[in-house]
């Protein structure tokens, strides 16, 4: 086993982090695709996939369920997971390194008006903008700020059908 790891944020920058100070995150994000878009939150400077980080006690899907409503004030239900991938990622220079498991997964339903009042204080931070339809024929036009490529989440996505 190593000793270090890198970590990237969400601007690509690369810290090298000793394994003992990780924490361990696990995330759940929904790939929500329709009329050849893509539902993306909007964060930082650019967009990422809507979901984020499981609360102790809470099952994936209940993660999902919770983490949809609060980023996009829509109700859906998980369907089939399609992705998983193990980053280590810090938010800045001076928070906690984090190994992250992720979980990918498509919806079997989705309906309601989509708002942002549902957003944590914690999400405040880097983001004050609802969630937004992009074109998939524009995501190379995009700044994406996730840990997987959105590529590889939407291959993943088109794979599972």
């Amino acid at each position: 086993m190593k000793n270090t790891v890198i970590c990237k944020d969400v601007f690509g920058n690369e810290y090298e982090c000793s394994v003992d100070d990780l924490d361990v995150r696990i995330g759940v994000y929904a790939v929500i695709i329709r009329d050849n878009k893509i539902l993306l939150a909007r964060q930082w400077d650019g967009y990422s996939i809507i979901g984020g980080g499981a609360e102790k006690g809470e099952s994936l899907e209940e993660a999902f369920v919770r983490e949809i409503e609060e980023e996009t004030g829509l109700k859906a239900e998980p369907g089939k997971l399609i992705h998983h991938a193990t980053t280590f990622f810090k938010r800045d220079e001076k928070t906690q390194a984090r190994q992250s498991y992720q979980f990918y997964f498509t919806h079997s339903r989705l309906e309601g008006e989509m708002h942002n009042s549902n957003i944590t204080d914690s999400e405040k931070t880097y983001t004050d903008d609802i969630p937004e339809w992009v074109s998939l024929d524009k995501i190379d036009q995009i700044n994406f700020r996730h840990s997987v490529d959105l590529k590889t989440i939407i291959a993943a996505y088109y794979e599972s059908r």
